[in-house]
């Protein structure tokens, strides 16, 4: 079979597929129960990027310490969200999903304040 037929196959199971896999569920469902929307920011050694992001409410925040130190995601305003440093060494990760739309400010205590150095903005939307 040629890389062309072979092509053409691949391509109508795709399209199979999808036909399929449309034609199924419940029409009534609506589509933000059926799948999370995710936002990721990179932890990088005194960075966040990006450092300002804004969002729809019912969004989870993945921040993924890509760096080659300990770091924390600390909120400016508040408790009920964030990540100390001894849970947030290199390649962890961490998750919140906020569900109230407004602006979140946040921050890494090890690398800047809250107001300079490495610092980040969630914005969530209604």
């Amino acid at each position: 079979m040629g890389v062309a037929s072979r092509r053409s196959r691949a391509l109508t199971v795709i399209i199979a597929v999808a036909l399929v896999a449309g034609g199924c569920g419940d029409d009534d469902a609506d589509a933000e129960t059926l799948v999370d929307a995710e936002m990721t920011v990179g932890v990088l050694d005194n960075t966040f990027r990006p450092e300002r992001v804004e969002v729809a409410a019912g969004t989870t925040v993945e921040w993924t310490n890509g760096g080659r130190n300990d770091h924390n995601v600390l909120p400016v305003e508040g408790d009920d969200w964030g990540v100390e440093a001894t849970e947030f060494a290199p390649r962890d990760v961490y998750r919140h999903r906020f569900t109230e739309p407004g602006e979140y400010d946040y921050y890494c205590s090890l690398h800047g304040t809250t107001t300079k150095g490495m610092v980040g903005t969630i914005v969530v939307t209604g």
